[in-house]
């Protein structure tokens, strides 16, 4: 099996990838992302190459832009070289205090875990977000496994291994358990086919606040 981080410098070196956005963040701007001070935090956690760093910063905004990969945060670099990036894996916490991030985007980032981890990855959002923080979430789709070709199960019926690497899918129950209605407040949850590095794929968007 391979490591995340291994698998993503490989892929965004073999892709080319340059930052483009899908304005699926139009939706939360007047309300909850423009409101933003120049003090709050604004984090986009998994940003890849900067899809949506590149929003936020076209925007008047700053990020700061998070990955695993070293490869894709010089990628971004190369495009928003005044944007402020960390590399890191989420798995091992994330360096933000408590109660200090006011938006927290996490775009087809926090699906790559099995049960346990996803669930310490989750408590870890919920700790680092404001009480009236927001966090912006898009999710591979139970209906996206047909997309992804030779997949193999696993012991977890949600969790599949794909490309040398594990995948997890989410249908409304799944998104339901793992952000539990007592800890978390749903704004939006929309389940739709987005086109990504030129494929068409099946997600989940979800918006919530953490409850305290």
């Amino acid at each position: 099996m391979k490591s995340l981080e291994h698998y993503w410098n490989k892929s965004y070196q073999r892709l080319g990838l340059k930052p483009t956005f899908d304005n699926w963040l139009d939706k939360y701007w007047k309300e909850y992302i423009s409101t933003t001070s120049d003090a709050d935090l604004i984090v986009d956690l998994g940003c890849g190459v900067g899809n949506n760093a590149k929003y936020l910063v076209e925007h008047g905004l700053s990020p700061i832009a998070c990955d695993i990969s070293e490869e894709a945060i010089r990628t971004l670099k190369s495009f928003l070289p005044d944007i402020q990036t960390l590399c890191l894996d989420m798995t091992e916490g994330l360096p933000f205090p408590k109660d200090s991030v006011q938006v927290l985007i996490a775009d087809l980032s926090i699906h790559y875990f099995d049960e346990a981890t996803t669930h310490e990855v989750i408590r870890d959002l919920h700790n680092v977000l404001k009480t009236e923080g927001i966090l912006l979430c898009r999710l591979n789709s139970t209906n996206e496994m047909s997309n992804k070709g030779n997949v193999m199960p696993t012991t977890d019926r949600y969790l599949m291994e794909s490309e040398g690497i594990y995948r997890r899918f989410f249908d409304r129950e799944e998104i339901e358990r793992f952000f539990d209605k007592e800890k978390w407040t749903y704004l939006h949850m929309e389940e739709y086919e987005m086109d990504r590095y030129t494929k068409k794929k099946m997600l989940w968007e979800i918006a919530l606040k953490p409850r305290w």
